[in-house]
């Protein structure tokens, strides 16, 4: 087994989970990327002292939401329908919990990489989480203005941030509540609103949702 594989499987085998199960959740890219980011982020707080691995979880709730998906539900959605919209799909709740694992963590490309590797997900990683994994890792030397731009390249890494920035925006979720945060949350809708620009996913979404499930808007 992948070392790093094998010690997210301790990690979350010390936390309760059963080594069975953890074999099969390997299995989906989804459930593996909920893995891998449970355990980069161990240990790991927000600010106001909250799990920092319930950030990524919500942004993935957002999503879910965004585009009405119910994992429940096998036919709450249509991936090529979505496509159609201008929604990107494959790749996006992957990334939605991986998004900040390579800047915040103890973890490499490599070794996200190589975990979806050993785990039969080279054709998909490659194709879907390569590039905006890479994209929405912002570089220390790269201004936040140019880093917004790298991440419009994609519509996976694009989306993500968006959803990154919105749940970034719950400013009763913050320490306190000053002119900083103000202004930061300012910014947040400002970049929110440049990636909706120029992708326009709010709008797709409300038609994609009105047109597949009759869902008004």
């Amino acid at each position: 087994m992948n070392q790093t594989l094998a010690n997210i499987h301790k990690y979350l085998i010390s936390k309760g989970a059963e080594e069975k199960n953890l074999s099969k959740l390997d299995r989906e890219s989804v459930y593996l990327s909920m893995e891998i980011m449970e355990y980069a982020h161990r240990n790991q707080h927000m600010e106001n002292g909250e799990d920092y691995a319930e950030h990524p979880s919500r942004c993935l709730e957002r999503y879910r939401k965004l585009v009405g998906i119910i994992p429940s539900d096998p036919f709450c959605m249509d991936k090529e329908y979505m496509r159609e919209h201008g929604i990107p799909f494959d790749g996006v709740s992957e990334l939605c919990l991986l998004h900040d694992v390579l800047g915040k963590t103890d973890l490499s490309f490599d070794d996200v990489q190589n975990v979806f590797y050993a785990c039969g997900f080279k054709a998909y990683f490659n194709l879907y989480l390569k590039d905006p994994l890479k994209r929405i890792t912002q570089s220390e030397i790269t201004s936040y203005d140019d880093y917004i731009q790298i991440v419009l390249q994609n519509p996976v890494s694009a989306i993500v941030k968006m959803i990154e920035l919105q749940d970034n925006l719950e400013v009763l979720d913050r320490v306190e509540l000053n002119e900083c945060t103000l202004k930061r949350s300012m910014e947040d809708i400002r970049y929110i609103h440049i990636i909706n620009d120029v992708y326009h996913f709010v709008e797709n979404a409300r038609a994609y949702l009105k047109e597949y499930k009759g869902v008004a808007c």
